[in-house]
């Protein structure tokens, strides 16, 4: 299954008080990096969705936009009955005591200490409820980002087969062309040598012709050359439908495959072999183009 090292996911999710938008982007890279924009609330939690997003991915560069809006807001001041009727109860003793009337309205109490408590720490709690409902945003974002991911995948699963078959098409021609080198250099070689040799009056051996021939073949042998492609071509397809996906195998067949069509263009000394050999490299930049992108 390939995986593209590209895409987007976008999320939204709430409880009944913080509301949590989460948007996800994907380009490649060779390795994985983070680049988070998180608000206040999330500072300190770069490590657990560092965690969280390696469970998804392996590559690319990831970015992670974060809103947290409070969907429904929530005081962060109390008033504390147990402190408020302790005042209550000491100014009616007090004021009996004294002969006065003790103050009526409640108001009159928030001002004394402890009466009104600031709960804006406790509320924060770290920022673990913010935390609770942006996890579950951003899993269905890199969910999200997953599938567009395999589609793009698949894409791209697609294009390379079609590639590899273009190559195999030009590797079996050159197979077929590359015992006929040999033979169109010694006809060529026989004729030119005995051409010049006729106005002198000589008559090159045979063997010594054949000598010149088996010299030639054994430079230009390419069999071994095309062996390892057709490998390297039918181990591609293969990793194309491993279980997971495999980039970096693709990019490393990519060089090797670059390399014996290499190899195969400076020792073949044949123009038709030279125009297959073109086309080879043609198609194995474009192979390496899509690969750069598959996780």
């Amino acid at each position: 299954m390939i995986l593209s090292m590209t895409g987007i996911g976008r999320s939204r999710h709430q409880d009944d008080q913080i509301q949590a938008t989460v948007e996800v982007r994907a380009v490649n890279n060779k390795y994985l990096k983070l680049n988070l924009r998180l608000p206040d609330a999330l500072n300190g939690k770069e490590s657990e969705i560092d965690r969280l997003v390696r469970k998804y991915l392996e590559r690319g560069t990831i970015s992670i936009n974060v809103q947290l809006t409070w969907v429904r807001q929530v005081s962060p001041y109390v008033i504390d009955e147990a402190t408020l009727n302790q005042y209550v109860q000491q100014a009616r003793h007090a004021s009996e005591r004294m002969h006065i009337q003790p103050p009526e309205k409640l108001s009159d109490y928030f001002s004394l200490p402890g009466v009104i408590a600031d709960q804006s720490a406790s509320l924060d709690d770290e920022g673990e409820e913010e935390w609770a409902v942006f996890q579950v945003a951003l899993k269905s974002a890199l969910d999200q980002l997953n599938v567009f991911r395999t589609t793009e995948g698949q894409a791209m699963s697609d294009a390379l087969s079609r590639y590899c078959d273009e190559i195999a098409a030009s590797v079996l021609v050159v197979q077929e062309r590359s015992p006929l080198v040999v033979e169109s250099y010694r006809n060529r070689v026989k004729d030119r040598v005995n051409e010049w040799l006729s106005d002198q009056g000589v008559q090159i051996e045979t063997n010594d012709i054949l000598r010149e021939i088996c010299i030639f073949s054994d430079r230009c042998d390419i069999t071994e050359e095309i062996t390892r492609l057709q490998s390297h071509v039918s181990q591609f397809r293969d990793f194309l439908q491993e279980k997971n996906s495999a980039g970096r195998k693709l990019d490393f067949l990519c060089q090797e495959m670059f390399r014996e069509t290499n190899t195969i263009g400076s020792k073949a000394n044949d123009i038709e072999i030279s125009h297959r050999v073109v086309d080879m490299k043609a198609t194995i930049e474009k192979i390496r183009e899509i690969v750069q992108n598959i996780e």
